[in-house]
């Protein structure tokens, strides 16, 4: 793929998702590596490709996880300014934030960058924050997703527009593939840090990208195509599903104050597929913020096939079956 193809991809990507009119007030998160700086001129290429102008904004969290990264923040700053943009930075102790929520150092990293650039989107007034995820990161992302057993839901893999946010999170790069990326930056002349630990299989992401798909590419070649592939097809089948759920949901299900009620005899009468996300509907009524495990969704399953009087609690949400009727509502 050469520039001017990299180029039209791009654009075509955010065309087709109906991404950055006009005037849109654009926020790179950049970590100054390869991928978010050929994000970064990516969209200085398509803008001027399109004839219309962009107020683009440029974002660097220091996780001050290595000695170097101070000083890429500062490296960056020297690009950001010599292209007149706007430049934002902040550091974090991503490592204390870890321990401290007992969480990953990756997913302390993912939450606390995404949460910074949300609130500095929000005072600065972007309309979207752009994020530099491509085929190769799709791919990677569906593994670690199947990995942990998560269901279709993470066999869709990411989208190019996500609203998980206060502020629309887009990922222009999603059907282009990392060597095309590396390509750009080598064709273009455009200089880019490189994160050592990136390299290191510690980290379940860098296992999977230097391990996991290695070994695949050589039962197929092809496998980071392959994958994207059936994420779109999974995605197709899913928003069918949820839309035929979402026919259910309303004929089935009484909705009042935060609470949802529903005839146990008529749940049990929808294929499984359909109860397992009737009852997620159910659940983000009262609390949105609450995904069901399989084991949550097999002991409610089991609350609809039996007739008995049941009580079962889950965080702060209540499920009561007495005879045909099921509530879910808030303890609180």
């Amino acid at each position: 793929m050469n520039v001017k193809q990299l180029i039209r991809t791009v654009n075509f990507t955010l065309k087709q998702n109906d991404l950055f009119p006009e005037y849109s007030r654009i926020l790179v998160a950049c970590s100054g590596g390869p991928d978010s700086m050929a994000l970064l001129h990516l969209l200085l290429d398509v803008a001027a490709h399109r004839h219309i102008h962009w107020h683009i904004g440029v974002a660097i969290m220091d996780h001050q996880i290595r000695r170097e990264s101070k000083d890429e923040v500062l490296w960056l700053q020297d690009r950001v300014k010599a292209l007149n943009l706007d430049f934002y930075n902040v550091a974090i102790d991503v490592p204390a934030f870890s321990m401290e929520r007992k969480i990953s150092v990756e997913t302390a990293g993912r939450d606390i960058r995404y949460e910074w650039l949300t609130d500095l989107a929000r005072a600065k007034r972007y309309d979207y924050i752009a994020v530099a995820h491509h085929k190769n990161d799709q791919a990677e992302s569906i593994l670690a997703h199947l990995i942990r057993g998560s269901g279709m839901n993470g066999l869709q893999g990411m989208s190019v527009l996500s609203h998980s946010y206060a502020i629309p999170v887009v990922r222009p790069l999603l059907e282009v593939k990392k060597e095309a990326l590396l390509a750009y930056l080598e064709e273009r002349h455009i200089s880019y840090c490189v994160d050592c630990t990136n390299d290191d299989i510690e980290y379940q992401r860098n296992r999977i990208r230097h391990c996991i798909i290695p070994e695949l590419e050589k039962i197929n070649p092809a496998v980071i195509d392959s994958l994207e592939r059936m994420s779109r097809s999974v995605t197709e089948d899913m928003e069918f599903l949820q839309q035929m759920a979402q026919e259910v949901f309303d004929t089935l299900i009484s909705v009042d104050d935060r609470s949802c009620t529903v005839s146990r005899r008529r749940l049990r009468q929808q294929p499984m597929a359909l109860q397992r996300r009737l009852w997620q509907m159910m659940v983000r009524v009262v609390d949105n913020r609450l995904i069901l495990s399989f084991a949550h969704q097999a002991q409610l399953s089991d609350i609809v096939q039996t007739g008995e009087v049941k009580t079962f609690t889950i965080a702060r949400i209540i499920i009561e079956a007495r005879c045909d009727t099921i509530k879910v509502y808030s303890k609180h």
